[in-house]
């Protein structure tokens, strides 16, 4: 029996298949633009992160800069920063600093192994 299609079977057929494609580039175009949502989502927390430890910082920074403005008047603050910051001494006083000697090299040991030893040597040949 040999089958007999019309025109109008076909035309469904058809339709059904570009319905089909039409369908699923939708469905390419949705599932590209959700990746570059997340990329986008994922580049801005890590902006937001960045931009949370600089708050951070610059309140530190602050507190700091607030606690110097508040021991501006005061004499032994001021002593404070004249030693550490500038370097100054009261009359009579004397600074030393104190160096540790430089280290000496280490001498190479030699290899425990006689197995080591060969490898060593082979591995210099190479």
């Amino acid at each position: 029996m040999v089958a007999n299609f019309s025109k109008k079977g076909n035309r469904e057929i058809l339709m059904f298949q570009a319905a089909g494609i039409v369908f699923f580039a939708i469905i390419l175009v949705l599932i590209v633009a959700d990746f570059k949502i997340y990329q986008k989502k994922h580049e801005l927390t890590m902006q937001l992160a960045d931009l949370q430890k600089q708050v951070a910082g610059i309140k530190n920074s602050s507190q700091t800069l607030k606690e110097e403005i508040a021991n501006s008047n005061n004499n032994d603050y001021l002593e404070k920063i004249a030693y550490e910051q500038l370097g100054q001494q009261k009359p009579g006083e004397k600074e030393y600093i104190f160096t540790q000697p430089p280290e000496k090299p280490k001498a190479p040991t030699a290899a425990q192994n006689p197995f080591d030893s060969f490898l060593n040597w082979l591995k210099s040949k190479f």
